[in-house]
């Protein structure tokens, strides 16, 4: 059987299988039917439609599981590993790189002081205007702690600032806890 042929009956399958299950009612679909009252309203009588709908979905199922299995171990088969060794990777195994827009990487052998090391080097000129000299970078490095170094000395200060306020707002809080204390205190002494 092709494998194209097996998909499109799978997913009528899985469609059908999805309609008997929507189809079926539930035990407790109405109140009526705990009683006998809805019985006369399904289309194959009392009992007719779950025997039917019940057996059919049971079977759509089995057929579900079994073609999924099925496709599993014909992909697994299909997939294994060579008797070389090597993954059978499809369409991407056979991709031609040599079209490529990526430059190749070659060793560079001028440089005396690699000491022969295996450095790869990029194929083409280097722009000189967008390298930054040594001594431009060391100042950034500079500048950089020492904006660093101020900006934790200014955390330290609001940090020291921020501890005050705090230690001011608690002061403020217990005096208003006094005077409310006194407060409640007197109006207790009016109230007697």
């Amino acid at each position: 059987m092709s494998v194209n042929l097996l998909l499109i009956l799978f997913v009528l399958l899985v469609v059908a299988m999805i309609a008997f299950i929507l189809v079926q009612k539930g035990t407790g679909a109405t109140a009526g039917s705990a009683f006998g009252s809805g019985a006369s309203s399904t289309v194959f009588g009392a009992k007719g439609s779950g025997n039917f709908l019940t057996k059919t979905t049971m079977l759509l199922a089995f057929l579900f599981f079994a073609i999924s299995m099925f496709m599993a171990v014909q992909a697994s088969k299909e997939f294994t590993v060579a008797d070389t060794g090597e993954i059978d990777l499809g369409v991407v195994g056979t991709l031609d790189t040599s079209d490529s827009d990526v430059p190749e990487l070659k060793p560079d052998t001028n440089d005396a002081t690699l000491d022969g090391a295996d450095v790869p080097t990029i194929d083409g000129e280097v722009d000189s205007t967008q390298v930054p000299p040594v001594e431009n970078v060391e100042a950034l490095l500079n500048s950089a702690e020492e904006i660093k170094s101020d900006a934790e000395q200014k955390l330290e200060e609001v940090k020291d600032g921020a501890a005050e306020a705090m230690d001011g707002a608690k002061e403020k809080v217990e005096e208003v806890k006094e005077e409310a204390k006194k407060v409640l205190d007197e109006a207790d002494g009016k109230v007697k």
